[in-house]
């Protein structure tokens, strides 16, 4: 998947400003892609020359001006084109701890259980989050599929990193001498 399209998908939805789709990226999409602001708007600008988005400047007086995005009927064309034709990938995993996971055996019992409490912590503050963006946002909202099928996914997928990580402190303890 590219950027291209997660910001046409955001952009299907409604029509954004740049810091909006950012923020989007950080509160809704955590848990299967992430960007950086420069990504973003360098993309946009990509877009918008290939007509696959507009943008419209809004004039603010006391704060600054903000530009607003919105998706156009080709690029709403391209978009569909790629959630039907497009072949699916196997999903990837990319996840930095499991690389340290793979050198455990260099540490200590004790670093070992301190490193796994505080991916326990992470992760149960992205939970804590995702439920209440969850509620915030879905509560009372029919016709976002898409967003209940996206923050379901982060949900179950933070407590599945957190179960993993109580069973191996459980091996840690078990196994490991002090």
């Amino acid at each position: 998947m590219s950027l291209k399209y997660a910001l046409l998908g955001l952009l299907s939805q409604h029509p954004q400003t740049g810091y909006e789709i950012y923020k989007t990226f950080k509160e809704k999409m955590i848990y299967f892609w992430s960007s950086t602001h420069s990504q973003i708007y360098t993309e946009l600008n990509k877009m918008e020359k290939d007509e696959l988005i507009e943008s419209e400047f809004i004039y603010q007086e006391g704060t600054p001006n903000k530009k607003m995005y919105s998706i156009t009927n080709q690029g709403k064309k391209m978009l569909v084109e790629w959630l039907v034709d497009e072949a699916h990938k196997p999903a990837k995993i990319k996840d930095e701890f499991l690389i340290k996971a793979s050198a455990f055996h260099l540490l200590t019992k004790k670093e070992i259980l301190t490193l796994l409490d505080s991916i326990i912590s992470r992760e149960k503050q992205v939970l804590d989050g995702t439920l209440a963006w969850q509620k915030e946002h879905l509560e009372n909202s029919i016709g976002m599929i898409g967003d209940f099928a996206t923050s379901e996914y982060g949900i179950m997928y933070a407590k599945m990193y957190i179960e993993w990580c109580e069973k191996v402190k459980d091996e840690v303890i078990t196994r490991m001498k002090d």
